[in-house]
């Protein structure tokens, strides 16, 4: 007897995956390509698109039953929202990938002995330049550009508003570039 029962729900979850197959392949033919434009409108390469619309399917035949959708449409625009917010969380964590350089594209810039000394001249007008500076603004410019240090940790450091910070480096990056201008 127990046999027996076994039996019918092998064949049950058999039939029941065939349908939940079905129904699947069937949403696939028809919402392929309202899905295909809803990415390709929303990312930048669109060879993405295919991956992503995958993706959403993938996520559908994990769900344990698909015949307790109510609005199918709804569904599968939300995952699909889902599927690209994960694309742009894991793009955003992935390295910018770079070109490569090549000389023939790039070339190759001769450093010749003027352009040695022009460039020892304007790093010579810069570093006198933040030294003409109030020690105060002159310490955050450094600690901005150079340490790249935020400027709300350097307000906290100096007990300071973010505003007179901002006020700080505003009078830097002028007085730097003024003294630019002139050695140039």
């Amino acid at each position: 007897m127990l046999g027996l029962v076994r039996t019918k729900e092998i064949n049950h979850l058999g039939n029941k995956r065939a349908a939940e197959k079905a129904l699947l392949d069937r949403w696939a033919r028809e919402f392929r390509q309202p899905l295909l434009r809803y990415f390709r409108k929303r990312i930048p390469r669109a060879t993405d698109a295919d991956d992503l619309v995958q993706e959403v399917f993938v996520r559908l035949a994990r769900r344990a039953d698909l015949a307790t959708i109510d609005c199918v449409e709804g569904y599968l625009f939300r995952t699909a929202a889902s599927v690209l917010t994960d694309k742009f969380r894991k793009d955003s964590r992935a390295p910018e990938i770079s070109e490569l350089y090549e000389e023939s594209v790039h070339g190759v810039e001769e450093l010749s002995p003027e352009r040695v000394l022009a460039g020892r001249e304007s790093l010579d007008g810069l570093i006198a330049a933040l030294y003409a500076l109030p020690e105060r603004t002159r310490h955050i410019f450094v600690l901005y550009h150079f340490e790249n240090m935020r400027q709300k940790h350097i307000a906290a450091k100096f007990k300071m508003p973010i505003s007179t910070i901002e006020k700080h480096m505003a009078r830097a990056n002028k007085h730097i570039l003024k003294c630019m201008e002139r050695t140039s």
